[in-house]
């Protein structure tokens, strides 16, 4: 009896795996900023205009973030070895527009807003439910990769 070897092959364009990893890293370092000054509640007020301008750039750094994962096909190739995971990579890319939305609607409050403590907390509050979201989003995108290609390569078997 002859075995059969199967060899699984990832190919990743350099040039993508960079602007990737520079888009990640420029994404997380703004995330970083922004809640830097969420935890200085109290003193939000004082430092709104720089949180209203992080938070107009988060919306914009989300539109190149999920335009990449969009445009590149970030898990194609794992669900193209698991495509029982279709759906849920159909369900994860619609919530691109959705979080892309909020983050817009976050933005555009905060410019519009006066210094009134209670509107600065609202808009602080808003954040907090985003990023919550986006994290959870996130998590599960990696969770998805992850799995499908452990369907694929059979670890755990």
């Amino acid at each position: 009896m002859s075995e059969t070897q199967v060899s699984v092959k990832f190919t990743v364009n350099a040039a993508f795996f960079r602007e990737i990893k520079e888009d990640h890293k420029q994404l997380h370092c703004l995330l970083d900023r922004i809640r830097e000054l969420i935890h200085l509640r109290p003193a939000l007020i004082n430092h709104f205009k720089e949180f209203s301008i992080l938070l107009s750039e988060l919306r914009d750094q989300l539109a190149f973030h999920f335009a990449l994962e969009e445009a590149y096909g970030y898990f194609e190739d794992a669900i193209e070895r698991a495509p029982h995971f279709h759906d849920l990579a159909g369900h994860l890319r619609d919530q691109h527009a959705e979080l892309y939305m909020l983050a817009q609607r976050i933005a555009e409050n905060s410019a519009n807003v006066s210094h009134d403590a209670t509107a600065v907390d609202e808009i602080a509050e808003q954040f907090v439910a985003f990023d919550t979201a986006l994290k959870t989003h996130e998590s599960a995108e990696l969770r998805l990769i992850l799995d499908a290609l452990q369907v694929d390569v059979g670890v755990g078997d």
